[in-house]
């Protein structure tokens, strides 16, 4: 059986004029963030355009990127589980619990 993450970016760092894939696909990871992990790229590893790399690289800088588990589709032979990647602005307005501190 085969694993496939399917990470999807909830910010566009594509330009308009970009044709290419616009998320990152690993096979057989040995890791799949849940939910509220923290997650980053090497992202010149799975993208080769200069403007792109470059835009991502702009919205890292300072920044974390945070993970959310959004579905697993199951087939016979492979099991493919996508993750949305925000940037922890927009993470921690849409899953204000995972920031919240207990004060008792």
């Amino acid at each position: 059986m085969k694993t496939i993450v399917r990470f999807e970016f909830d910010t566009n760092f594509f330009y308009p004029e970009y044709n290419g894939p616009q998320n990152i696909i690993i096979e057989n990871p040995p890791h799949i963030p849940q939910t509220g992990d923290p997650v980053n790229f090497k992202i010149e590893d799975f993208f080769k355009d200069k403007k792109v790399i470059k835009a991502f690289e702009d919205l890292d800088d300072g920044n974390l990127f945070y993970a959310e588990r959004l579905q697993a589709k199951y087939s016979r032979d492979e099991i493919e589980v996508i993750v949305v990647v925000y940037q922890e602005i927009i993470f921690k307005e849409n899953f204000p619990q995972f920031f919240a501190h207990n004060l008792i």
